[in-house]
């Protein structure tokens, strides 16, 4: 079983959002970047809510060692609000937004610190009568509305880089997914999955007069994703 590395680059999600760059190093304390989805639950006058925010890096910040953080908030109902003054530095991040709720203008500032897929801070609400902190704890992890669209892939095969794009859609609760190499191939992926927050699937075709046998594994991060494919080709199998 042979391995390459591969990168993707997302080119088309349902939410548009432009490619973002790996934070830098802190000289002091990494950078964490938080990019991804971030969902977490609470109840609210007797009500339970499911909410996220999708987050991604963007560039430095004048004259500070912290990065810009942009995303999107998308509230139980599906409304989406863009996040505003978002920022990390370090491992805290920092982000604001306006709700209005229940007829009331809401101010929710949003504080925390990332541990790897977990996030535990607080949450100031403020409206024109005052204010109150909640606490607030989120996880970042992959469900299948976080891939679908369109995945430019960059594959080194031992200096032979390639650039096949995966398109991945839903079809009711099942993923689907075809992968195109420029006008010649075109292969409906199988087994399309997402598991413990990675996306895999495998691609059969011929090559050179033999069968090929792929299969990608990686991890999304907001719109990156990188992984790994170990692949079969004739009978090479080891």
């Amino acid at each position: 079983m042979c391995r390459l590395s591969f990168q993707v680059f997302w080119i088309a999600f349902l939410c548009a959002w432009s490619p973002f760059q790996l934070g830098a190093q802190d000289s002091v304390k990494k950078t964490v970047d938080p990019s991804g989805t971030w969902r977490w639950e609470y109840e609210l006058e007797g009500t339970q809510y499911k909410d996220l925010v999708r987050l991604k890096l963007g560039e430095d910040i004048k004259d500070s060692k912290d990065k810009v953080v942009q995303g999107k908030y998308e509230s139980t109902s599906g409304k989406k609000i863009a996040i505003e003054n978002g920022r990390v530095s370090g491992d805290t991040i920092r982000f604001e937004f306006k709700v209005n709720f229940q007829g009331m203008d809401v101010k929710l500032e949003f504080e925390g610190t990332i541990k790897n897929d977990t996030l535990t801070g607080k949450v100031n609400a403020s409206t024109a009568e005052g204010s109150r902190d909640l606490d607030w704890s989120a996880t970042r992890s992959v469900m299948p509305e976080d891939v679908v669209g369109k995945w430019k892939l960059r594959i080194d095969a031992n200096g032979n880089i390639m650039e096949p794009i995966l398109t991945v859609s839903r079809d009711g609760d099942k993923l689907k997914a075809s992968y195109a190499l420029g006008n010649d191939v075109q292969i409906q992926a199988k087994e399309i999955k997402i598991e413990k927050n990675e996306l895999s699937f495998t691609i059969e075709t011929d090559f050179e007069g033999s069968k090929i046998k792929a299969d990608f594994m990686g991890r999304p991060y907001g719109d990156k994703l990188k992984g790994s494919i170990d692949y079969v080709l004739g009978g090479d199998v080891g």
